[in-house]
């Protein structure tokens, strides 16, 4: 029995493999892996500083400590072979994680009194799904692969150690790892609470009642539940400070629509993990606003179609239903009460994806109990058969999907293949054209990149309903804007640059609008606000181009938005000097004296500051 056990575990680690085998020996991408990894700051810290929480960023200290030994493993010979990065050793190290998150798993299920062959082929799915492709792939989503080792291997100490002194510290322990790799793991507190609740694996089985059983502590239940909520609580605190900056209005503007947002969200999810043919790095979701929109009730009622046609043909309807608890309550996190910017991911159903698998395997043991023809030796050929070649169908698409994570370009480039409509994915397939070519800027050839870059950019503000929700929509205007700017002034044709400053005042101002939807960067307002109204003053529009600039420095009183007003006023008050509105002329020279004036010495704009304090109408 035990060379046997082996033999599955050896199984279930060499298919892993797969998650990795089309982008094994790819670098970091420019996205979020340097943040994370190569220039994280916090990874030069002592241990003890690295465990305080940083303002302005999520707390997952533990990932962030395994980087440090990624660090010390790898980084001070790989990047002298072939492989000119020590990426691969990082992308090795979590599918190590990934690996041990899935053996975890099967022990955890074997726990929960499933079948064998059931629990195998559960953690068999876990281990080699596309969908963990995104986790394992991608350098910077370690923290879900740890989440998912500690987090199992909790809940497996916590059946484990039924009745031993042990269980409870080391389950909280192993929790608490959980919560500090990734704070999406208090979606698991649920599953803690429907195990104690239900009775163990016992309970589930219907072996014994499921609240009372002889011997049973109700005061150690409710310090078990105690520790691991407040456990859960903490982590939750301290990463929605600092997710302050991302964490934006819920989609259709309220809790109420955002829970009706995530009946579309959830039935996607369910597709996904059955049939992972269209994985993609972006999703396009159009936020439910109304009761009334009809995919209300489209997605409502499928959804309460499948749930509880599931847990009716279910060979053990209790188990179903703790499977679908699982599975909701572990993607509770990444619903969208607190909603980000991106409504859904594939990372996002990483924990849950064996709560959904219980479920199904739940249900097709029931349907061959119910259906005589299909039961005793012959139902059980045909399940290992069609699960066989479900597990290689996964397989195959994993190693397809796993070959996507190269680099940004393929990873966007297929994002904007299978989500044209969703601005995240033309963000990050400009972002990347934009990175080849400012690393190839001397050749020629490379032109087609910025080209490309300002396309894919453009269509993400023009053409993707979801762009007010991005919260990078105003850099993306911002730089669209600038390079519609440049490209008028390289124009000889008066028509051509007409049309070119146009684009420019366009996406100025879109970048400059507050959407209510998204977080807000009052230093790009600014700026494009200036640029606003520097190009006013170019068309001779004085009184504009003064507003504008004045809203420039309201939203970022700082030393360039200072000039530009005083750019405007000087235009402004020569102007009214030969209309004879001498008063007003007086007032705006003095706030151009003063604006110009208020530049430090050392800032970059000083200079420019001290020649315009030379003008005629200040040098007087």
């Amino acid at each position: 029995m035990r060379v046997k056990t082996l033999l599955f575990a050896a199984l279930l680690v060499a298919l892993s493999f797969v998650l990795i085998a089309g982008c094994w020996n790819a670098g970091f991408t420019n996205y979020d892996d340097t943040a994370h990894v190569t220039t994280n700051p916090r990874l030069a810290m002592p241990v003890l500083e690295l465990l305080k929480p940083a303002a302005n960023s999520t707390y997952f200290p533990v990932t962030e400590l395994s980087y440090c030994l990624d660090q010390a493993l790898f980084k001070g010979w790989m990047p002298d072979t072939r492989l000119r990065s020590w990426a691969p050793g990082v992308r090795a190290m979590t599918l190590l994680y990934h690996m041990g998150a899935a053996l975890f798993l099967w022990r955890l299920l074997l726990r929960l009194k499933l079948r064998p062959g059931m629990a195998y082929f559960i953690a068999l799915v876990f281990a080699v799904h596309p969908l963990a492709c995104e986790t394992v792939c991608w350098i910077s989503e370690r923290k879900n692969a740890l989440a998912g080792l500690f987090g199992f291997a909790a809940l497996w100490a916590f059946l484990a150690g039924e009745g031993r002194w042990w269980r409870t510290p080391l389950a909280l322990a192993l929790y608490v790892l959980a919560l500090g790799s990734k704070p999406s793991a208090l979606g698991l507190l649920p599953v803690f609470v429907a195990l104690e609740f239900l009775g163990g694996p016992a309970g589930l089985d219907r072996a014994e009642p499921l609240l009372w059983r002889r011997g049973r502590s109700w005061a150690g239940v409710a310090a078990r539940m105690a520790l691991l909520a407040l456990a859960a609580a903490l982590a939750l605190v301290v990463n929605l400070r600092g997710h302050a900056v991302t964490v934006i209005p819920p989609p259709g503007g309220t809790v109420f629509t955002a829970l009706l947002t995530d009946l579309e969200i959830l039935t996607r999810y369910l597709g996904m993990l059955l049939a992972p043919f269209s994985l993609s790095a972006a999703y396009f979701v159009d936020p439910v606003r109304s009761l009334w929109d009809i995919r209300v009730a489209c997605y409502a009622l499928l959804l309460a179609a499948f749930v509880a046609s599931t847990v009716a043909i279910s060979a053990n309807r209790l188990r179903a239903a703790f499977g679908w608890l699982w599975f909701l309550g572990a993607l509770g996190p990444n619903l969208n009460l607190i909603a980000l910017p991106h409504l859904m991911q594939d990372r996002y159903i990483y924990l849950s994806t064996p709560g959904f698998f219980l479920v199904l395997a739940e249900a097709v043991a029931g349907l061959c109990v119910r259906t005589a023809a299909w039961s005793g030796a012959r139902g059980g050929r045909v399940l290992r058969l069609a699960g066989t070649a479900y597990v290689a169908l996964l397989v195959v698409l994993a190693f397809q999907r796993g070959a996507v994570w190269q680099n940004m370009l393929t990873i966007f480039s297929d994002a904007v293949n299978k989500e044209p409509r969703s601005v995240f994915a033309h963000y990050g397939l400009g972002a990347a054209n934009a990175q080849v070519w400012e690393d190839h800027r001397g050749n020629p050839l490379a032109s087609k990149y910025r080209h490309r870059w300002l396309l894919e950019w453009k269509t993400g503000i023009d053409r993707c309903p979801d762009y007010p929700r991005f919260v990078c929509y105003q850099t993306m205007a911002l730089n669209v804007g600038d390079e519609f700017n440049r490209l008028a002034a390289t124009e000889t044709e008066a028509g051509e640059r007409l049309r070119e400053l146009r684009a420019a005042e366009h996406y100025w101002q879109v970048a400059a609008t507050r959407s209510p939807e998204s977080a807000y960067d009052a230093g790009i307002s600014a700026e494009a606000l200036a640029n606003l109204a520097s190009l006013h003053l170019s068309r001779g529009r004085l009184e504009e181009a003064w507003k504008l600039a004045g809203e420039a420095v309201a939203a970022c009183d700082e030393p360039p938005t200072r000039l530009v007003r005083a750019r405007a006023a000087l235009s402004l008050a020569s102007s009214l000097r030969k209309s004879g509105n001498h008063e007003r002329a007086r007032k705006l020279i003095e706030q151009a004296r003063e604006d110009a004036s208020s530049v430090p010495a050392g800032a970059e704009s000083y200079k420019t500051a001290q020649e315009l304090l030379r003008d005629p109408l200040l040098s007087r």
